[in-house]
């Protein structure tokens, strides 16, 4: 067989004579092409490898759309006559380039439509794309000469760069767009509980938490946002100064309002501060009108290993630093002060469970070493005051019992030297527990006297210089006002002195700590963390005047 085309068969055929075509135009939209001589049926259009659907022909023009699957911005655009199997153009064809001219309004909010006037955009949504700060922009509605956007929410400045791409191109503008300043109009609430959400008015707020920041008095804290101009603020526990919010501050994408309040605070305590990555064991102790205590961290796998530090609180700041010129590595059992100016330390000596016993000057920071009277008494009972350390009971163990020492020993840091006590002498005192791994007693001094209690569910001690003893059946708290305050019980705080209570959740309060100590009137407290804020650390909190107040 013999294949032949048209001009074969026909002498007088005239191939088609393009005369016009269009170097340009839009994604989806027909454009014409002027062909004289042009058989219907027999003209083909492709741009690129992509052919373009017919939208009609006539005798001297057909016209086809610009098909929306190709690949680049400036396809090659071929026309072929099938009679000749020739192709009779073959020319670069270029999209227009969209044209960005003007915005609807030259700041905008979060919850705001912005237009955006231009050129060249397109009607179908899944060809074009705008870009804020190089974040995809939700399109609302688009058109050729316009598109409407929501603003996109992970931003962190507030000056914005819009981008079209449309028609496989990009048009970026210069013209000034700004988001408008957040605003706080006011809080729905004034007074608030601790851990209690609080909801904040705030216009133009960005309703994407994770690109905004809430600070309560200058407090990073936990908020979530909305599109409805609210903010709702987990208040936080701390730090304060004093029991009202009186700052709210909010800030996105570069942006600050800053909103000054008087919010009451209603718990009965605030935190103040907090230590972290640190425990304490030992009673706090006052000198020279500041707080010390020792916290340490397990830094193996020996619990028996540990590493001391050394912290000092001011009344001033009210915040914990550590003194650099203390370090200890080992285990400390014990450690009281004197209400002078001397640290006993108790000590655990590695494996051999033999115990060491040493003094430390506050005001040289040098440590002596001190002889005991018996190196294996394990965990006995200690406090010091007026240049004296007593140190009784304790227990005795060997490998099949244990047994409850009742000796007790005064040592006289004045002449370096023990001397045992008869057995009525502090007789009143409880002996250790046979149970007892370590016992540190909880005191504080009044005048000459020290008051001692050994725990949460012990009885308060008040020994006089003579070694005189009276008995208070509840557990020590603090001092306050030359007052001892005491727990009668879970819900009642009782002064000594003047017989008043105050009714309180105690557990709430202070959860199982017992570790008070009074500076310039203020009641402060260590227990572990409570809320979501600073966990896994000890928070270092202060009572209100309300409740102590209540006791006087």
């Amino acid at each position: 067989m013999i294949s032949c085309n048209n001009s074969d068969n026909d002498p007088d055929y005239v191939p088609p004579t393009l005369k016009n075509f269009p170097e340009s135009g839009l994604l989806g939209q027909p454009i014409s092409i002027q062909i004289e001589n042009m058989e219907i049926g027999k003209i083909q259009v492709f741009f690129d490898l992509e052919e373009a659907d017919v939208k009609y022909t006539a005798d001297n023009e057909i016209m086809v759309i610009v098909p929306t699957s190709i690949k680049r911005y400036n396809p090659t655009l071929k026309i072929i006559d099938l009679n000749e199997n020739k192709t009779i153009l073959s020319s670069t064809f270029t999209l227009k380039k969209p044209v960005i001219t003007k915005y609807s309004s030259e700041n905008i909010s979060f919850n705001e439509t912005l237009t955006i006037y231009g050129e060249n955009f397109d009607t179908n949504r899944n060809l074009i794309k705008v870009l804020v700060n190089n974040e995809i922009a939700q399109i609302q509605n688009t058109d050729f000469n316009k598109v409407e956007i929501m603003i996109p929410t992970k931003l962190t400045t507030a000056n914005l760069e819009i981008k079209v791409q449309s028609q496989l191109q990009e048009a970026s503008s210069t013209l000034p767009l700004v988001l408008k300043n957040p605003i706080i109009k006011g809080t729905q609430l004034n007074q608030v509980w601790l851990q209690q959400t609080l909801d904040v008015n705030i216009e133009n707020v960005n309703p994407n938490s994770e690109f905004g920041e809430v600070f309560v008095n200058g407090i990073p804290c936990y908020f979530s946002a909305s599109t409805n101009n609210i903010i709702g603020i987990t208040i936080p526990p701390g730090p304060y100064k004093d029991f009202f919010v009186t700052n709210i501050t909010y800030k996105t994408a570069g942006l600050t309002t800053s909103y000054d309040c008087n919010i009451k605070i209603l718990n009965n305590f605030i935190l103040v501060d907090h230590i972290d990555n640190a425990q304490t064991e030992f009673n706090i102790f006052i000198h020279n009108n500041k707080a010390y205590t020792f916290s340490y961290t397990i830094p193996g796998t020996d619990e028996f290993e540990r590493y001391y530090t050394f912290l000092e609180f001011s009344p001033v700041t009210e915040k914990w630093k550590q003194i650099s010129t203390f370090h200890y590595t080992g285990h400390i059992v014990n450690a009281v002060y004197d209400g002078n100016n001397t640290v006993y330390f108790y000590k655990l000596e590695g494996n051999s469970q033999s115990y060491s016993l040493s003094k430390f000057n506050m005001d040289t920071n040098k440590e002596t070493a001190i002889d005991l009277p018996n190196n294996k008494i394990v965990a006995p009972l200690l406090f010091a005051f007026h240049d004296k350390l007593y140190l009784y009971s304790g227990l005795d163990r060997t490998s099949t019992s244990t047994t409850v020492r009742n000796k007790k020993y005064e040592y006289s840091k004045l002449d370096n030297t023990w001397r045992e006590l008869s057995s009525s002498v502090l007789s009143e005192l409880p002996l250790t527990s046979e149970h007892a791994v370590t016992t540190p007693i909880d005191y504080v001094f009044i005048g000459e006297d020290i008051y001692i209690s050994y725990g949460l569910n012990y009885s308060t001690f008040k020994i006089s210089p003579n070694l005189s003893v009276t008995k208070t059946p509840y557990a020590l708290s603090f001092q306050y006002g030359n007052n001892i305050i005491v727990k009668s019980s879970y819900d009642y705080l009782y002064n000594t002195k003047t017989n008043k209570y105050v009714a309180v959740d105690i557990l709430n309060l202070t959860g199982y700590s017992n570790n008070f100590f009074t500076l310039n009137n203020e009641v402060y407290y260590l227990r572990n963390s409570w809320s979501m804020y600073y966990q896994n650390t000890i928070y270092t909190q202060k009572i209100s005047k309300q409740i102590l107040n209540g006791l006087l």
